[in-house]
């Protein structure tokens, strides 16, 4: 029984540690994941706050798109699907809202706490590009 409770507590996490692709906190407060989406070449920058997500609590998120050159892509379309990883539930859904500077700014609620899968669907140039990731919701 202590070497069970020595392996979940202290071996486990650095076993885990970096296994998946979840954001990476920038600040206690803000959650940051940056990402080359696709073939594109176009990054997509995605912060969000607050880090880690609450459940029941507004979360808000923004999505900066750039060009392979760096410039700002302000024609796109930006919808963003949440759905929990370890229940057969339906995607929920939110159409960002452009600003015209290449940011996309979403509000979504988690309903329970655990891991949700994130997805980003960028329309551009009549092309449908994805990025997903994991975060894991607080209660």
């Amino acid at each position: 029984m202590v070497i069970m409770a020595m392996v979940l507590t202290v071996i486990f996490p650095i076993l885990t540690a970096g296994c998946s692709q979840n954001a990476t906190p920038s600040s206690p407060t803000k959650g940051k994941m940056t990402a080359l989406v696709g073939s594109s070449g176009m990054k997509m920058i995605l912060t969000y706050q607050p880090n880690p997500p609450i459940a029941l609590k507004p979360f808000h998120a923004q999505v900066h798109l750039a060009s392979t050159k760096g410039q700002p892509v302000t024609h796109a379309q930006v919808t963003m699907y949440w759905k929990m990883v370890d229940m057969n539930m339906p995607a929920q859904k939110v159409d960002f809202k452009n600003d015209g500077a290449g940011n996309y700014h979403g509000h979504a609620i988690f309903f329970m706490a655990g891991p949700w899968k994130l997805t980003t669907d960028i329309i551009t140039q009549g092309k449908t590009l994805k990025e997903s990731l994991t975060v894991h919701v607080s209660n």
